[in-house]
C-alpha cells in the first residue's frame, strides 16, 4: 500500500516485518545439532567420561510437530550406550540438515521437562522398565512409529527414517 506521498503505509511495513520475522524464525529448527561424541569415551569398557554425545542445543527436548523425530535415550557410563552413541552420530551426518529432528537425553540427567516428559511417555511409561540404549522414530504428525532397545545397526535405524522423511 502506498500512501499519497508514496511511501509504504506505517501498517503495511508493520505487516511486511512480521512476515518475515515469522518466515525467518520458522525456518530455525531448534533440535541438538552438530552431534559429536565426547572425547574420552570408550568402546571396551564401562568408565565415566560422562554422556557420549555433546551438541549444540542438546537440552531441546521438545517435538517439532512439521518433522519426523528420533529420540535417542541413554546414560553416560554405559558402553552399549557409547556404541549406539557413536551410530547416532553417523546416521546424524549422513540425513541432510533440516529433515529430521534429533533429541538426545541423558536418563539418569534429564535437561528439563521436556526431557522428563520424554522419559515418561517412551522411555519408562507406567508399568514399563526403561533400558538403555533406546531410540524412537516419531512421524511428521509425532506419532511413535519405530522404536528398540539395545545396540541397532545404521542400516536398520536409517532405513526406518527413510520411510518417514
Amino acid at each position: 500500500m502506498k500512501s499519497s506521498s508514496g511511501s509504504y503505509s506505517k501498517s503495511c511495513l508493520a505487516v511486511s516485518a512480521a512476515v518475515v520475522a515469522l518466515v525467518v524464525s520458522g525456518s530455525k529448527i531448534f533440535a541438538a545439532e552438530d552431534l559429536k561424541l565426547r572425547p574420552g569415551i570408550s568402546f571396551t569398557q564401562d568408565i565415566d567420561a560422562g554422556f557420549p554425545i555433546v551438541a549444540t542445543d542438546i537440552d531441546n527436548a521438545s517435538i517439532d510437530p512439521n518433522l519426523p523425530t528420533l529420540i535417542f535415550f541413554g546414560a553416560a557410563c554405559d558402553l552399549n550406550t557409547n556404541r549406539q552413541a557413536k551410530r547416532l552420530v553417523d546416521i546424524y551426518h549422513k540425513i541432510p540438515k533440516g529433515q529430521v529432528k534429533f533429541i538426545v537425553i541423558d536418563v539418569d540427567h534429564p535437561a528439563n521437562e521436556d526431557a522428563k516428559k520424554l522419559i515418561r511417555t517412551y522411555y519408562s511409561p507406567p508399568g514399563k522398565t526403561g533400558y538403555i540404549p533406546f531410540e524412537v522414530i516419531l512421524d511428521k504428525s509425532g506419532k511413535a512409529v519405530w522404536s528398540q532397545i539395545g545396540e541397532v545397526e545404521i542400516s536398520v535405524i536409517k532405513g526406518q527414517l527413510d520411510k518417514v522423511i
